[in-house]
């Protein structure tokens, strides 16, 4: 099976971080939030896909509860991963389509509906290439810079059953959004 086989295989599923969640209350300090993502391939949404089009596009929902403030923030993403020519995976990031209310773009959505001629990549965003190993499975590390002084860093590791994902925006020396340790992901049956 090939790395791109076995990515795609890794990266569908829902998947969320309540184990991780549980060992920070049983520590006395909950240091992340409820987070929850639900991956599903959409190419069979995509209108004008190219014929021969290898790549598979991810609809990536991210949830992320904040207990404290009894708030949940709704983050949908798409991606497109693809294999390169060294048998490696690429991630690329688009935007998602001004047109779309981001609670309406949601893998459950049976009347979503996307054309590839009108998808834009994310001029902010660094492709990222993950590297594999038995060991530790997929690793990919991608920093951007989303202005002057404004840099993203997004650093992940997927297995089978389990994602790791740390995301860290910058402005200066100062953490706008993310955590010094990355959100534990365990891959759900719900």
């Amino acid at each position: 099976m090939s790395q791109f086989e076995l990515f795609k295989s890794v990266i569908v599923g829902k998947f969320n971080n309540l184990q991780q969640i549980e060992q920070e209350k049983n520590n006395g300090n909950v240091i992340h939030p409820i987070a929850k993502h639900v991956n599903a391939i959409v190419n069979d949404k995509i209108d004008n896909l190219p014929d021969n089009f290898k790549g598979i596009f991810v609809l990536e929902e991210s949830y992320y509860t904040f207990v404290d403030a009894d708030r949940t923030n709704i983050l949908p993403h798409l991606f497109l991963f693809e294999e390169t020519e060294d048998g490696k995976v690429r991630l690329t990031s688009y935007e998602v389509p001004k047109s779309i209310n981001k609670k309406d773009f949601t893998n459950s959505n049976p009347d979503l509906r996307l054309d590839y001629n009108e998808l834009e990549i994310s001029e902010k965003f660094n492709p990222m290439t993950y590297e594999y190993s038995e060991k530790t499975g997929f690793y990919g590390k991608s920093l951007s810079q989303f202005g002057p002084d404004t840099t993203f860093l997004l650093e992940e590791t997927l297995d089978k059953d389990k994602f790791e994902v740390n995301e860290i925006l910058k402005k200066g020396d100062r953490v706008l959004v993310g955590f010094e340790s990355p959100i534990i992901y365990l891959r759900s049956q719900e």
